[in-house]
């Protein structure tokens, strides 16, 4: 029996070091930049990093990286000037572009039907619009010199929050992660059971412990507000706390669920909207504009909005 149990762990072993192997031979991983914690407290990507991100099982997309100077995935730096017509866009992982190759990006595609811009793109995954717009406000010098900003707000995602906080956002299982092979099963789904019970039994710890406070006499639940109302007021909240230039600003969305209040509070404020809800619909119909394994944009979804992005701007420019 002892002898058994030896075996069944030599070629345990071996098998699991051949998995390894190829994983690596063939670059199933997804092989993400490290991060760090800059100067003005933001989470970003350390620069000078390249490599290759792998997304979907049996690599449906591989896509290269590059990380510039400024911690971003980008083709290009970010050194605004006075002489010159800068554009950002400020996302998040949708803007950051790890599912298509730096060099044919959005911001890219923008330039290519542009003449004389710059187009800067700020993506991290997770960014919010707290994210956002606390990003603008603890780099004022070097955005008061970008000419336009656009900020893609995915409303059911990108409100919940009136300030800016830093949340670290480690990777789960951070030593695994040396192992090329534990990352390919993170990425196709084999081990959302485990992530799932890990997430489960924090949300239980918690709970115990608010429920502990309360039991010391700690304030009650405040009353309840409705989502649409508390995201309302979030906006409202983030614009008072770190501005917002409507004369170049505008938000990217997709008005099909975004609430109808929200935009009609944005039309009288005057906020400028870019919305890719018409040509995405018309899209679906023969084409897909989101991945196959998840909703982020593919090569379709990218191009739409890089044209919205360009006409919207083409616009801005005749009236100037």
């Amino acid at each position: 029996m002892i002898r058994l149990f030896k075996n069944i762990l030599i070629y345990g072993i071996l098998i699991l070091m051949v998995l390894e192997g190829l994983v690596r031979v063939f670059h199933l991983h997804n092989d993400l930049p490290e991060r760090y914690v800059a100067k003005d407290g933001i989470l970003k990507w350390v620069p000078g990093q390249n490599g290759y991100t792998v997304y979907g099982n049996r690599r449906q997309n591989f896509a290269e990286y590059h990380i510039n100077s400024s911690g971003y995935n980008s083709y290009r730096e970010f050194k605004p000037t006075d002489n010159k017509t800068e554009i950002a866009i400020i996302g998040d992982s949708y803007i950051e572009g790890f599912h298509q190759n730096y060099y044919n990006s959005i911001g890219k595609q923008v330039e290519n039907k542009l003449d004389n811009v710059e187009v800067y793109e700020y993506g991290h995954s997770s960014n919010d619009l707290a994210d956002q717009l606390y990003l603008i406000h603890a780099n004022r010098e070097k955005f008061d010199k970008v000419d336009y900003v656009i900020l893609y707000v995915k409303y059911e995602n990108d409100l919940k929050r009136p300030e800016y906080e830093f949340i670290p956002r480690e990777p789960l299982f951070p030593l695994l992660r040396h192992s090329k092979l534990v990352v390919y099963l993170l990425n196709i789904g084999i081990l959302d059971p485990v992530k799932n019970l890990h997430q489960k039994l924090n949300s239980l710890k918690n709970g115990m412990l608010a429920g502990g406070d309360n039991q010391q006499g700690a304030p009650k639940d405040k009353p309840k507000i409705d989502r649409d109302s508390l995201y309302l007021e979030n906006f409202k909240s983030l614009v008072s706390k770190y501005g917002f230039d409507k004369s170049k600003t505008a938000i990217l969305l997709d008005s099909r669920i975004t609430n109808s209040d929200f935009l009609a509070y944005l039309k009288q404020e005057h906020i400028n909207v870019i919305d890719f809800s018409v040509p995405f619909e018309e899209a679906g119909g023969h084409r897909r504009t989101t991945l196959i394994y998840d909703r982020h944009w593919n090569h379709t979804g990218r191009k739409i909005i890089a044209a919205e992005i360009s006409t919207y701007l083409q616009k801005v420019f005749s009236k100037e």
